[in-house]
């Protein structure tokens, strides 16, 4: 069984992009190439090393994507239970459905984070100008502030050790993550939940998501799935080329129903074109009570 730890992250700036697990992985991956590691070298063919959730605020996961049917919703309900997007963790023993149909109880609607439009201006470094006319061309870039406890669930194998990936962890994060890292968004501080053990373990067939995911790369023990798509053209290296193939995942929330026990799903693929690009797929799951809709 692979190791499991939670993460808390202490934001130390907005964000410009929002942390998925799939693209926290591949900072993790530049980091280790940078040190001349070949850890991934050959990663899309072998088993996962190391899997990230996304961002999550603290004790909660994604509202499961599942037909309204299933939480016991209405067509005339569904816009406002369309905001409940959060379910806290211990609740996932108790089963999905709606309790409450008033409060649409144990669903939430956290502010987790906003998102603010900030219009700035280029530099050139050589004119001291905005552009070679000299004219103010300002351009908007949306901003995510975090309002809640920020967290990050790692699943990994022997390859490492808890302690080295929350040190990888304060390295990304002291160069910042994302998108205008170079003008200071996405600092934060990484820190080991000590008190955290596992997700407790409930007797079910049905698993959700927490982050995008490469289903049909555990097609053979997936039952049934639920899912929102997601489309990435994520890369995890600077390369010559800038394409790379567009892939239609699994959005984070997604719930699936196994054949087996497990703790994980999905797979990573090579998405370049004339130069390896690979996206990692897998996800860490969380099981959870479902009783199936009629």
């Amino acid at each position: 069984m692979m190791n499991l730890i939670k993460v808390k992250i202490t934001p130390h700036s907005s964000f410009v992009t929002f942390p998925k697990g799939d693209t926290i992985f591949g900072h993790f991956v530049y980091h280790s190439f940078l040190k001349g590691e070949e850890i991934f070298s050959n990663y899309p063919n072998e088993k996962p090393k190391i899997i990230f959730s996304d961002f999550l605020p603290d004790n909660y996961i994604y509202k499961p994507a599942l037909p309204n049917n299933y939480f016991g919703v209405d067509e005339s309900q569904k816009k406002k239970f369309k905001k409940k997007s959060w379910i806290e963790i211990k609740e996932l023993k108790n089963g999905i459905k709606v309790q409450n149909q008033e409060s649409f109880y144990p669903y939430k609607e956290l502010n987790f984070y906003t998102i603010e439009l900030r219009v700035r201006n280029a530099l050139n470094r050589l004119t001291f100008s905005t552009n070679d006319s000299g004219a103010f061309v300002p351009f908007s870039i949306e901003e995510i502030t975090f309002l809640y406890q920020p967290i990050l669930y790692i699943m990994f194998d022997e390859t490492f050790t808890q302690e080295e990936i929350v040190e990888r962890l304060n390295e990304i994060g002291k160069n910042g993550f994302g998108k205008k890292g170079t003008i200071g968004k996405g600092y934060f501080l990484a820190e080991l939940d000590n008190d955290f053990k596992r997700f407790d373990e409930v007797e079910t067939d049905y698993y959700i998501t927490l982050s995008p995911t490469l289903l049909h790369k555990s097609k053979n023990i997936i039952e049934k799935a639920f899912y929102n798509t997601f489309n990435r053209f994520g890369k995890y290296h600077s390369s010559k080329t800038p394409f790379k193939k567009p892939l239609l995942m699994a959005d984070s929330g997604a719930v699936v129903k196994l054949k087996e026990k497990r703790n994980w799903i999905g797979g990573a693929i090579d998405n370049g074109i004339k130069e390896n690009s690979f996206v990692q797929g897998y996800s860490i799951l969380i099981p959870f009570k479902l009783e199936e809709a009629k």
